[in-house]
């Protein structure tokens, strides 16, 4: 068994650690026990090269109960399909964590073909508050902006070159008048929030009425409460 685990090993670290060294991923998509657990936080830096660093909170159901882990990883594709309270499949070995992205979609009546690879970063010694902690929210804003409620009218996704980005322009009914949030940040676990006719928490200039941003947030945390 110790030269098939090291072939096996060897595989997964050519196929899902590229460029890396850590085996220790290889070895849980290679051995890790399958265990149903709950996102229940998402963490986003800016990273420095313009992309953004994701961490994925989750509560997992182990034999001796369920426990908590926080894992950099970012769910790739269709990332907006786990919002706050969404159940997945965990892939759980010692002291490592990681969400089998393409098995949870499986589950979810959605084929990833081979998009849906285990790329993850070690799990956290201390797993991070549960919630929602984005750094591309404009928390001054919201501090300084008078709190009120929107009603979602339309979104349009804002392409560059005919690509598309994560910006939309986010057309919403505030207090009786029409107001556009121009190329507002679009978070994957608020996907499903910009129906038509969702209300949103939002903070108003004081200065400029027309400038709103939205709590994208306290807008996630709230639906899954």
């Amino acid at each position: 068994m110790g030269i098939l685990a090291d072939v096996v090993d060897s595989v997964f670290f050519d196929v899902f650690t590229p460029g890396g060294r850590d085996r220790g991923l290889a070895r849980l998509v290679a051995h890790g026990e399958a265990r149903p657990a709950t996102v229940d936080g998402y963490r986003v830096r800016s990273g420095g090269d313009s992309t953004d660093e994701h961490w994925i909170s989750l509560t997992v159901h182990g034999d001796a109960g369920p426990f908590r882990a926080t894992v950099r990883q970012q769910l790739l594709p269709y990332p907006e399909r786990a919002p706050l309270g969404t159940p997945v499949t965990a892939l759980h070995l010692r002291d490592r964590v990681a969400v089998d992205w393409g098995a949870t979609l499986r589950a979810q009546g959605v084929d990833p073909g081979d998009r849906a690879t285990v790329l993850a970063g070690r799990t956290l010694r201390q797993p991070l508050p549960q919630g929602i902690d984005d750094a591309r929210i404009d928390r001054r804003r919201l501090e300084r902006g008078t709190a009120a409620e929107a009603a979602v009218v339309a979104v349009e996704p804002v392409e560059v070159f005919g690509m598309p980005t994560e910006n939309v322009d986010l057309h919403l009914q505030l207090e009786g008048r029409a107001v556009t949030v121009r190329r507002a940040v679009l978070p994957h676990y608020a996907v499903a929030l910009t129906v038509p006719g969702a209300i949103l928490p939002v903070a108003v200039d004081r200065k400029d009425p027309t400038r709103v941003t939205v709590d994208w947030a306290a807008a996630a945390e709230r639906a899954a409460a």
